[in-house]
């Protein structure tokens, strides 16, 4: 994303414009399956001239969460935290149970289940979510 695209993004958030949190906005935005913070900040010290600690990049992505910019999970099979920008539309993930990899899945199966569970109980359904853990076709070779 263009840095005044950027500008505009943050400020309509109500968050600061730093360099960090540019960078690592804009490293969430190349990725298209959850994240651990530990992975942001080990491919943004290769590359980035500014210097960035694993502290300041979980404050910046506990920021992002806050603000509703990123989705914060517990994905993965190590149960670290996982993060992915927030495109604003409901997914479900399969994990890899050997590696760890993390696939979103569109669309959603349980609307219709939701629906009759809703009727049947009573009960309000807010949300919900689900992993499916199998084994990737890398990890099956």
């Amino acid at each position: 994303m263009l840095s005044k695209d950027l500008k505009v993004v943050f400020k309509k958030c109500g968050i600061k414009n730093t360099v960090q949190r540019q960078a690592v906005y804009n490293f969430l935005l190349k990725e298209s399956a959850p994240i651990s913070a530990e992975y942001i900040y080990m491919e943004l010290t290769k590359t980035e001239s500014e210097s960035m600690n694993l502290s300041t990049v979980y404050r910046i992505l506990d920021l992002f969460t806050r603000k509703g910019l990123v989705l914060k999970s517990n994905l993965q099979a190590d149960g670290k935290s996982t993060y992915e920008m927030n495109h604003m539309e409901h997914r479900h993930h399969l994990v890899c149970v050997k590696c760890n990899s993390i696939v979103p899945i569109k669309g959603c199966p349980l609307s219709d289940y939701e629906k009759r569970l809703s009727e049947s109980t009573h009960y309000k359904i807010l949300e919900h979510h689900l992993e499916i853990l199998g084994i990737c076709p890398k990890c099956q070779e």
